[in-house]
């Protein structure tokens, strides 16, 4: 198995960061929790990220404004998770520089698949 990887969860809900976090887990790998964008981005170090996890709606920066400036420090990989898909939605996440866009609730094995293809 390679080196385990660092993932960041951004959600404000705090069981979906900690399923979120189980889940990275699970397959070797390693998560970091953020109550929001505005946490990560204060936190900085975004080079230490190998993939980042991001509900959309938050309050504060939004996941879409997030991946956009993530896109604009980094060429790590974001994927976008919400409980309210639009085809609006759907089309800003990918303008913002999504690598993926799900729909919560979502099969856990399709991030986990997303997560493999990212993290190796």
């Amino acid at each position: 198995m390679s080196v385990p990887s660092l993932v960041a969860v951004i959600d404000d809900d705090e069981d979906v960061r900690i399923s979120l976090e189980m889940l990275v887990v699970s397959i070797g790998h390693e998560a970091a929790l953020f109550d929001s964008a505005d946490a990560l981005l204060a936190a900085g170090g975004l080079d230490a990220y190998a993939c980042f996890i991001s509900d959309v709606q938050m309050p504060g920066t939004d996941g879409i404004q997030l991946a956009r400036r993530l896109r604009q420090a980094t060429s790590v990989p974001v994927i976008l998770v919400t409980a309210f898909a639009s085809e609006d939605v759907e089309r800003r996440a990918q303008e913002a520089g999504a690598y993926r866009f799900l729909t919560k609730p979502f099969d856990p094995n399709d991030l986990i698949d997303e997560l493999e293809t990212i993290l190796g």
